[in-house]
C-alpha cells in the first residue's frame, strides 16, 4: 500500500486497553495506522475524504453507545460515502438494506484473532485503493464526439 493509510478505532471506554497497543502493532506491521477516538470527537470531525473507521463491540454498554452513535451519525456517513465501517461485534445489529448492498458496512462475529481482523481490513482497503483507477472517466452515459 502506498504512504500509510489511517483506520479509526472508535474508542467506547475512557480509558485505553492493553489490546488496543496489542492490536495497533499488528496493525502497523501490515503498513496501516490505527488511531484510536473518542465518541465525541468522531461526532465532530468533518470527513473531506472517505475513512475506514473500525468498532470492537465487545459489552452491553459499548452495544447501547454504538447503537445511538449508528442512528445519528454513522448511517448519514455511510449513506454519503465518507465512511466504511468494519463492525466487530459479539451482538447482531441490523443495517439498513442499502448500506450492505453498498458494501459501506463489513460485519463480523467476535470472537476472531487480530490477524483475521487485519486481513478482513487490509483486503478491503487494498481492492478499494486498487479499484479506483480502473473507473470509467466518461460517467454512466458513454458520447461518442460529433462529426
Amino acid at each position: 500500500m502506498k504512504g500509510s493509510v489511517y483506520v479509526l478505532y472508535l474508542q467506547f471506554e475512557k480509558k485505553l486497553d492493553e489490546k488496543f497497543l496489542i492490536l495497533s502493532r499488528v496493525y502497523s506491521q501490515y503498513g496501516m495506522t490505527l488511531v484510536p477516538i473518542s465518541l465525541s470527537e468522531f461526532k465532530t470531525m468533518s470527513f473531506t475524504s472517505p475513512q475506514y473507521v473500525l468498532a470492537v463491540i465487545k459489552d452491553i454498554n459499548s452495544l447501547k453507545e454504538y447503537k445511538a452513535l449508528l442512528k445519528r451519525y454513522l448511517n448519514y456517513m455511510m449513506r454519503t460515502g465518507k465512511v466504511t465501517l468494519f463492525e466487530l461485534s459479539s451482538f447482531e445489529v441490523i443495517h439498513e438494506v442499502k448500506l450492505l448492498k453498498d458494501s459501506n458496512v463489513v460485519q463480523e462475529r467476535l470472537p476472531m484473532t487480530m490477524f483475521q481482523s487485519v486481513d478482513l481490513v487490509g483486503r478491503r482497503i487494498y481492492q478499494d485503493l486498487t479499484s479506483g483507477s480502473k473507473k470509467w472517466p466518461g460517467g454512466r452515459r458513454a458520447k461518442l464526439p460529433s462529426v
